[in-house]
């Protein structure tokens, strides 16, 4: 085992909380803790398994080791930590006790913390070991969320479309919604199991915040813009209100989840960013019309007609639609507008129309070679520009 130091050390105990670096005696075989694995070294009896990964053997041994003395957790601040309380909103850096032994909470796997403990199964990923310790530190101040602006912001509400910036209150406990992930506020509450990938602890604080005055839509444009509905295919740009609150349809490419989503729905944070509150309406302005240069509707949807991409057709004599090209194929059975918003990729809505399309004239096949080409023959290797008719009248 060590021609230095010659003598066996304790006996294996299982339950012991062994750290990595621990030595221990099974019979007259030495094996030491893996400090990778060490997690499982209270619950795994070295020698067991052969491809053991908690202990690695040393030795042999024989008699009984010297007494040395054990790691403490921090010399010049003696005593353990708070003891570990599953679903505490730990953070990277944070101290814990646990059984005698002092853990850090690692910044890799700072989310599992709360909900891990240090000898949980996978818990040496969220939890470092530092040392054994005993008694208790002296207490240190708590941190306060904002000595200058005293009081508790508004407390968290589930559902509530949060953004980056946003500070709510749990309790007496302070919350930021900020980072990369601050989109997740919008689905997790900070004491919640994955809300620390968004959620932010600033500290404790006292009584409430004065209150400033609330954002509005637009000084310069006052009112609301219309009421969301749940029919109509939003686009980039367009701005909604919900219970006099403004919501805008976001640009690129995450604008298409403003026709699967509302604002206040489950994903609306997908498609639609809050720009604030209001109140009235905005002054009507003039409804799209499908061409200002040809007045009308086209012909009403008629379904099983053959339609292909670019075909133009109206619902209801007033809303038209067109076919779109890539998926023309599902035109002629998929009646514009009647699937639910976003599902329906064959007809692309236009705008509004009132009255008929003024008719075109016929295509004629040759003003200056009148009569008919000859009639098709299946036999002929027919090439492009050919003309044929069928039926001695249809031309193609």
């Amino acid at each position: 085992f060590d021609p230095d130091t010659p003598g066996c050390p304790d006996e294996y105990v299982e339950g012991t909380p062994y750290g990595g670096g621990d030595k221990v005696a099974v019979g007259t075989i030495v094996y030491e803790c893996s400090a990778a694995a060490s997690a499982h070294c209270p619950h795994r009896t070295p020698g067991e398994l052969a491809d053991d990964d908690a202990w690695t053997e040393v030795g042999p041994c024989t008699g009984t080791v010297g007494p040395t003395s054990s790691p403490t957790f921090d010399p010049d601040t003696p005593g353990c930590p708070d003891e570990y309380v599953e679903g505490t909103a730990y953070a990277a850096g944070d101290k814990v006790a646990f059984e005698n032994f002092a853990y850090e909470c690692t910044e890799t796997y700072a989310e599992h913390c709360p909900h891990r403990s240090p000898n949980h199964v996978a818990g040496e990923e969220a939890w470092f070991e530092l040392g054994a310790c005993t008694g208790s530190m002296a207490p240190t101040s708590s941190p306060t969320f904002d000595a200058n602006a005293p009081g508790c912001p508004d407390e968290y509400v589930a559902g509530t479309a949060y953004e980056e910036g946003d500070k709510v209150s749990v309790g007496n406990t302070v919350y930021s919604c900020q980072g990369d992930f601050a989109i997740t506020c919008r689905q997790y509450g900070p004491e919640d199991y994955g809300g620390s990938q968004g959620w932010t602890d600033l500290g404790s604080c006292t009584g409430t915040i004065a209150p400033t005055s609330s954002p509005t839509f637009d000084p310069d444009t006052p009112g609301c813009p219309g009421e969301y509905d749940d029919t109509l295919a939003y686009v980039a740009g367009d701005k909604v209100s919900v219970d006099n609150t403004v919501y805008e349809c976001i640009s690129g490419g995450n604008s298409a989840y403003c026709v699967v989503f509302g604002p206040i729905d489950a994903g609306g944070h997908l498609g639609w960013n809050k720009i604030g509150p209001c109140v009235g309406s905005l002054p009507p302005t003039a409804a799209p019309t499908f061409d200002a240069d040809a007045p009308g509707c086209p012909p009403e949807y008629v379904a099983g007609t053959p339609y292909v991409g670019g075909d133009k057709v109206a619902v209801d004599d007033r809303v038209v639609y067109r076919c779109d090209r890539l998926h023309e194929a599902h035109c002629p059975h998929r009646i514009p507008g009647a699937s639910s918003p976003g599902d329906d990729d064959a007809w692309i809505r236009l705008g509004v129309c009132t009255g008929t399309l003024a008719p075109t004239a016929s295509p004629a096949l040759d003003p200056d070679s009148p009569g008919c080409p000859d009639d098709y023959n299946p036999a002929i290797a027919y090439g492009k520009g050919d003309k044929v008719a069928v039926d001695g009248s249809r031309v193609s």
